[in-house]
């Protein structure tokens, strides 16, 4: 490397980090060992994967994202707002004096009152009319603990001094505090007002993807002692007729007596509906301005305008879906593709090389389209303790920012793309094999009750606990791994991009055979096809079921008291005739959805590039939708088992092949092979990804239609721009011809090579001159080639 070379990445690095910081870019593929190397400091962490296995002292979060990888090619998180709602932060700490740390400026009037927390008795009260204030930095000392580490995680300063690192250290963080700790009980207790504001002040500040680490659902009073109405029937009074389930991997069957259940269709939603009971008239939280509408509705009001990403943990209990907090979509699937729920992994020890499946928190489950698994245990992050503390933390609270840190990368990575374009290239790119490349994720793991934790979904799929996996930024600089929806990409802010991941589409194609199976079954089975209703729907003759349940601060809590006529014990049940109404309100829902999908061709994995860039594609895509070409330049590197249209203002070249029909419509424009200048922009974006010049499209069969444009430029040797094409080419379109070099008279050019020629290009028939630099050549259709001679 040389020492200008050394100097120009040393400064690009150091915009973020800190003067004679080691990381530097990579700027030829031979360096980029080296690149990641000198990113991996003491703060950056490490540990030794399947060579060596040493227990993990040390951050390790950052490794198993591969983030050295992104770092070495120049991305870090800059130019990007991600946004935190949490607890709040101590602004004091090391680790935050940056400029990049900023907190949310908000305010408001409660529209509603309750309490946050729900032990035995309610807590951290909030009163319809009394003002709030969101700012991350007004935390009360005794609630930003939490807050705190998870800012670490994302955005912890790069300085060598710390213990630790963010891993979208570059990126602008902006931060609002949920009004409590992390032990709210963050089930339907919640003021609408509140939450759209602070989640509103993060979107106005730019937030594209919002970390949301906090709280649990509500617990149970312990259900092995006290029966459905909160009577005490004594040590194990009612462990015969109480609802106990084992959990996924639990060995006993009163291990989870007093966390709420969550691991069948009916578990998660009971939770729906008890948000639903609580948000409505009657309901402890009802807002007249926003009928039925709860503090999740408010989140998703607030980012769904704007394509803003909600990161949300999964939860920390052994159930095999997440909470209905990250389950949101399943039940309002119109917010899917901006949410991601996060799962744990454990590290690799000296015991185990291997990643480790957290079995001890929730899975995917349900909610396995949209969820990942990330490091959640031992994450070394910023500690509350004080201004220079720094702890471990366990759960899936630090290992969502983990995934939010990764989407702070990937977007500075893209800058064409939303957040919504981001999610998915962190899904579809995500990992589900150990450092070796071979071993699964978990092989010859077992949770407690002997079962396999090992992946078992085929490659490109989501599996059922450990969603789409890893978040891999190694794999996720190189574009998408499948399109999950038709993909449209608007290059408008970059020039330049280059997707060298192979781009399929398997995943896409099993969720439209399950979605339209689900549709089917619902069409013939009705709502009766979702099951058993939880044993907290009261009967149809309004009897509470043996297997109910109170839920925990529901009994001493004077307003549920008031509301209920001394009888508090029902609140937390749902009347049947509700459960009827509103399972069939989002059974319907979904129906809707999927049949809009179908409608609307969402299930079709397909490529629109529009803007003004130069989009390269290197790898070897089988996604069959096709692609069209709207505006700037499609460069076919590699191979495209479908079609590519060109339409009016869109560019078509490349020295790959297509496969399908190549279609240029008019006012596009053909324009076969790389130049040297084009191919030499590859590195200014990607440095270990090379892009060789060169002159021959390949396709299966092609179309030039009248009014379109065919480019060829003609170089030294009797080199010239080429389509080469196995079946039919039919001709109309206008020859476009640029001179790179004087040809010599005689000196022939190739412009096209079919199975079948049929046509000619518009105004050129055979023999016609073609004048170019102001040399002429005689154009020729025989022998089923396009031939220009120089005379």
């Amino acid at each position: 490397m040389s020492l200008l070379s050394l100097a120009i990445a040393s400064a690009h690095a150091n915009q973020w980090s800190y003067p004679g910081d080691p990381g530097f870019v990579a700027t030829n593929p031979q360096q980029m060992p080296a690149a990641k190397a000198s990113w991996e400091t003491p703060e950056y962490g490490n540990f030794t994967g399947t060579t060596g296995g040493t227990a993990v002292t040390v951050p390790w979060q950052l490794f198993a994202v591969n983030a050295s990888t992104a770092y070495a090619l120049g991305y870090y998180g800059q130019g990007v707002t991600i946004g935190m709602l949490d607890s709040g932060y101590r602004p004091t700490h090391e680790a935050f004096q940056t400029p990049l740390i900023v907190s949310a400026r908000g305010s408001g009037v409660y529209a509603t009152s309750g309490f946050g927390y729900r032990t035995a008795n309610p807590g951290n009260p909030f009163t319809a009319g009394d003002p709030f204030v969101i700012d991350g930095d007004q935390a009360r000392t005794s609630d930003y603990s939490h807050g705190t580490g998870m800012l670490g995680v994302t955005s912890g300063k790069r300085d060598n001094v710390g213990q630790q690192q963010g891993i979208a250290f570059a990126s602008t963080m902006v931060v609002a505090k949920t009004g409590g700790s992390d032990t709210q009980s963050h089930g339907p207790f919640h003021d609408y007002v509140y939450f759209y504001t602070a989640t509103k002040a993060l979107v106005d500040a730019g937030a594209k993807a919002i970390n949301e680490s906090w709280g649990s659902f509500v617990q149970t009073i312990d259900r092995t002692r006290f029966d459905g109405l909160g009577r005490d029937l004594g040590a194990n009074g009612n462990r015969t007729n109480a609802y106990q389930i084992a959990g996924k991997d639990s060995t006993s069957p009163t291990a989870m007596a007093t966390t709420i259940p969550n691991e069948f269709l009916r578990d998660l939603e009971y939770q729906f509906f008890f948000f639903k009971k609580t948000y409505s008239a009657g309901g402890i939280q009802y807002n007249p301005n926003f009928p039925g509408l709860s503090f999740m509705d408010a989140i998703w009001n607030a980012i769904k305008v704007t394509g803003t990403v909600d990161v949300r943990s999964a939860g920390n209990n052994d159930w095999s879906n997440p909470y209905f907090r990250p389950s949101y979509p399943f039940f309002n699937p119109q917010a899917e593709n901006q949410f991601v729920s996060v799962g744990g992994v454990q590290p690799p020890t000296a015991a185990n090389p291997e990643y480790t499946k957290q079995f001890g928190f929730n899975e995917a489950g349900l909610a396995k389209w949209w969820v990942v698994s990330t490091p959640s245990n031992n994450v070394r992050t910023t500690s509350s303790g004080g201004d220079t503390a720094y702890s471990n933390s366990s759960g899936t609270s630090p290992a969502t920012p983990v995934a939010t840190g990764v989407m702070g990368v990937l977007l500075s990575r893209f800058p064409n793309m939303d957040a919504k374009q981001a999610r998915e290239v962190m899904l579809t790119t995500a990992n589900n094999k150990m450092t070796d490349g071979v071993r699964f994720l978990g092989t010859g793991q077992t949770s407690p009750t002997g079962v396999s934790i090992a992946w078992t979904a085929p490659d490109g799929l989501p599996d059922d606990r450990w969603g789409w996996g890893i978040p891999d930024l190694a794999k996720g600089m190189h574009g998408p791994g499948q399109f999950l929806t038709p993909m449209l990409y608007n290059m408008s802010k970059a020039a330049v991009d280059v997707w060298s991941n192979d781009i399929g589409q398997i995943a896409i194609k099993q969720r439209e055979s399950e979605d339209r199976q689900w549709l089917a079954n619902y069409r013939q089975q009705g709502i009766a096809m979702a099951g058993d209703f939880s044993p907290n729907v009261l009967n149809p003759d309004g009897s509470v079921s043996p297997q109910a349940f109170v839920l925990q601060g529901i009994l001493n809590d004077p307003q549920i008291q008031a509301i209920t006529n001394g009888h508090p014990e029902m609140y937390d049940k749902i009347p049947y005739s509700d459960a009827l109404k509103w399972r069939k309100e989002w059974m319907d829902a979904r129906a809707a959805y999927i049949q809009d999908k179908i409608d609307r061709g969402q299930y079709n994995a397909s490529l629109t590039k529009s803007g003004t860039g130069t989009l390269f594609l290197t790898g070897n895509n089988t996604y069959a939708g096709g692609s069209n070409v709207t505006g700037g330049k499609l460069s076919v590197v590699g191979s495209n088992s479908s079609g590519v249209t060109v339409s009016n203002g869109g560019t078509l070249g490349g020295t790959g092949s297509v496969g399908g029909s190549l279609v240029v419509l008019p006012g596009g424009t053909l324009a076969p092979g790389v130049s040297a200048t084009e191919a030499a922009s590859v590195a200014g974006v990607v440095v270990d990804v090379t892009v060789q010049p060169g002159d021959v499209l390949r396709a299966n069969m092609a179309k030039i239609a009248l009014g379109s444009r065919f480019v060829a430029t003609l170089g030294a040797g009797g080199t010239s721009s080429r389509l080469v094409a196995t079946g039919t080419v039919a001709l109309g379109g206008n020859l476009v011809v640029d001179l790179a070099t004087a040809p010599t008279p005689g000196q022939q050019f190739t412009l096209v090579q079919a199975g079948t020629l049929v046509g000619t290009f518009s105004g050129l028939p055979e023999g016609a001159s073609v004048t170019s630099g102001g040399r002429q050549l005689r154009i020729s259709y025989t022998g089923n080639r396009v031939t220009l001679t120089a005379i």
